[in-house]
């Protein structure tokens, strides 16, 4: 077998049979078959036969398992250091690769030098379009989602968002229609360059999961404040979304968790005090306003 071009990062924690159709999946894309690529799953300690099942697959695979689940970005590292292509692709479980979405990033991205990384559009089970990745936090924009500001027509023309609308929110928002540079994109699908991942030495392992994919493109772009991140509408994949999550508001929490990580890390101290009180002030409207607001 040829050096792998491309490494393929999977983190799996208990999705068996959604793990199973994902590599499937990335066996369909035609633009591979004469692209060296290897796939490799790191299980974190799953109690489903996750391992059993992907072993039973035919195709470059490797596996790494862990005794404990370690979070999805030190898991991540693990696929890192043991990987040899020159891309690294970092995709999730829950997702189904759609018309050689792989293979046509992979060529977008050798193409264009002045990109460190790129992502393809992701789109929900029903093929509505998913939004991914943003704006670098700070305490305007954190102010403007804590505060349901952003749902506001004109707000997010005013402060570039965290998170951008999906086409589908009432204000219509373009972001996610047309090919663009951004600040970081999610972790379901990013494909970088090896040598500006391994610069920063990959994702922080302080955080768990939420978060770390845009902390570790805010290092990037410290890095190589010259080179871009681009989303791309061509490419399209399915993204299940929270398949290891058991709620919405865990996940809410653990992304407030990420942001206020990366505040500790990159933000003033007058910026970290002003997001906990903020973040204070959003769970007492969860409590007490926003169910009101659903009776009335």
């Amino acid at each position: 077998m040829n050096k792998p071009i491309l490494s393929i990062i999977i983190v799996n924690w208990n999705t068996a049979d959604i793990t199973v159709d994902c590599i499937k999946s990335i066996f369909t894309d035609k633009g591979l078959k004469e692209t060296p690529y290897e796939i490799i799953m790191v299980d974190n300690a799953s109690t489903d036969d996750s391992v059993a099942k992907v072993k039973k697959l035919k195709g470059p695979i490797k596996i790494i398992v862990n005794k404990e689940n370690i979070g999805f970005g030190r898991a991540n590292n693990q696929g890192l250091e043991i990987s040899q292509g020159n891309y690294i692709l970092l995709l999730n479980t829950d997702t189904l690769i759609l018309h050689s979405a792989i293979s046509q990033s992979l060529d977008w991205l050798s193409s264009h030098p002045e990109s460190y990384g790129c992502t393809a559009q992701l789109l929900n089970k029903d093929k509505t379009i998913q939004p991914s990745g943003g704006y670098f936090p700070n305490i305007r924009n954190i102010s403007s989602l804590l505060l349901h500001l952003d749902d506001l027509p004109f707000v997010n023309s005013l402060t570039p968002p965290y998170h951008p609308h999906s086409p589908d929110f009432y204000t219509h928002d373009k972001y996610y229609l047309k090919d663009h540079p951004q600040d970081w994109v999610t972790g379901a699908f990013m494909l970088v360059r090896r040598e500006m991942i391994t610069k920063v030495r990959g994702f922080n392992p302080d955080f768990f999961m939420y978060g770390e994919e845009m902390e570790m493109c805010y290092r990037i772009h410290q890095q190589f404040p010259t080179l871009q991140l681009w989303y791309l509408v061509s490419p399209q994949i399915i993204h299940l979304g929270g398949a290891s999550s058991t709620s919405k508001q865990i996940i809410y929490d653990r992304e407030y968790e990420g942001i206020i990580m990366f505040f500790r890390m990159h933000r003033s101290r007058l910026e970290q005090w002003l997001l906990k009180y903020l973040i204070s002030i959003n769970r007492f409207l969860q409590l007490h306003l926003y169910k009101y607001l659903r009776r009335v």
